[in-house]
């Protein structure tokens, strides 16, 4: 190994060392959980309301602690709910089988969210 090559791969493990950090420290929190099914809305959920959503027959969705979870699915392999909690803004969780995305939103559950923030003419 030439002395470039070392550092080249030291520089670029700092960038991503430096990266990692910054998303990590700077998320921001999520206010709610945006459910939907074939890319259709399903439901808005607050997560600061602790409760067990049934969404159809084929998953169910935790949310406790500020966070939400796939804790039930019906599909062949799990992935949805072995992937975890998520409760920053922007994090999901996607069930193929069963066309489920479960996606974190800043937004409210209020209704807020729905509106536009401009009105176009």
């Amino acid at each position: 190994m030439k002395k470039s090559d070392i550092i080249l791969g030291i520089s670029i493990l700092a960038v991503s060392i430096i990266l990692f950090s910054l998303r990590f420290f700077f998320q921001e929190e999520g206010a709610s959980v945006v459910v939907e099914i074939g890319g259709e809305p399903f439901g808005t959920y607050s997560l600061d309301k602790e409760q067990e959503v049934d969404i159809e027959e084929g998953n169910r969705l935790l949310i406790e602690d500020h966070s939400a979870r796939m804790s039930f699915a019906d599909c062949p392999d799990h992935l949805c709910v072995r992937q975890g909690r998520i409760r920053a803004d922007g994090e999901m969780i996607i069930c193929l089988p069963n066309r489920v995305t479960v996606r974190i939103s800043d937004k409210s559950a209020s209704g807020d969210g729905d509106q536009p923030d401009v009105i176009a003419n």
